[in-house]
């Protein structure tokens, strides 16, 4: 189920210990980080990189809240079994590095591990650092996960992922599909619930579809949800934009 509708407002229609899994990755910040630098400016004009709706321009301090009361209706929602994959990265600004454990660590949600998603390759501008070619994967949970370790792929048993990036023209930051596929088959069987707040280019939406298990997502920006309905090939119209129901209880 598609939902167009900002995520917190979103996740706070959901009944608490109502979802198995959430996969997702939230705007980065960058240009709240950045500002109006030369480097932001630099970044930004030559890869591209922007939302159609949402600014990604927050002032720091206002988003790590923002972060942190995402991670909390995540927790909140994900059953006591159940898993929060939430992909980010450091970012760096004024030689400093802003890690997402800043944050994290004041949510309510507990880091059971961290995996490493090696893109193998990564742009880079700049001469001062090393190349970043990694991102990562922090696995949270509310207790101890349900874990289906042997559904994945051999290559992906270790905390180590070896995934290309996908591009897409349409979104700036798509998730690949088999790190979509690793979370979801890690930690689901078939007909439990995904959901993914951030939805973006439909990437779990998909993945989902395509094992058998029930979804929910939310996005803000109409141009994604657009995408997303396109790529399951069902009409826009479908999307939910009003609900009086809890969410769940319509899947």
């Amino acid at each position: 189920m598609l939902i167009q509708k900002d995520c917190i407002e979103g996740l706070k229609e959901l009944d608490d210990n109502s979802v198995n899994c959430i996969v997702t990755s939230p705007p980065y910040n960058k240009k709240g980080l950045l500002g109006k630098t030369k480097l932001g400016n630099q970044i930004w004009g030559k890869f591209n990189i922007d939302y159609d709706t949402y600014g990604d321009d927050m002032p720091e301090d206002e988003y790590q809240a923002w972060m942190v009361e995402v991670l909390n209706q995540c927790h909140r929602i994900i059953k006591s079994d159940g898993s929060i994959f939430f992909n980010h990265k450091p970012r760096r600004y004024k030689n400093r590095s802003y890690l997402p454990t800043d944050f994290i660590q004041h949510s309510d949600a507990s880091l059971y591990q961290l995996i490493i998603w090696d893109r193998r390759n990564s742009p880079n501008i700049r001469n001062d650092v090393l190349v970043p070619c990694t991102e990562h994967i922090y696995w949270l949970c509310k207790d101890k996960p349900k874990v289906y370790r042997d559904a994945i792929h051999p290559d992906f048993k270790s905390e180590v992922w070896v995934i290309p990036p996908e591009r897409q023209k349409k979104h700036p930051a798509p998730f690949p599909e088999q790190l979509v596929r690793n979370c979801i088959q890690l930690t689901t069987k078939e007909n439990d619930i995904v959901l993914d707040p951030f939805m973006g280019s439909g990437t779990t939406a998909v993945v989902s579809e395509n094992i058998n298990r029930k979804w929910i997502g939310f996005d803000i920006d109409e141009n994604y949800v657009h995408i997303t309905t396109d790529r399951l090939n069902v009409p826009h119209k479908k999307v939910v934009q009003e609900i009086d129901t809890p969410l769940t209880r319509l899947l």
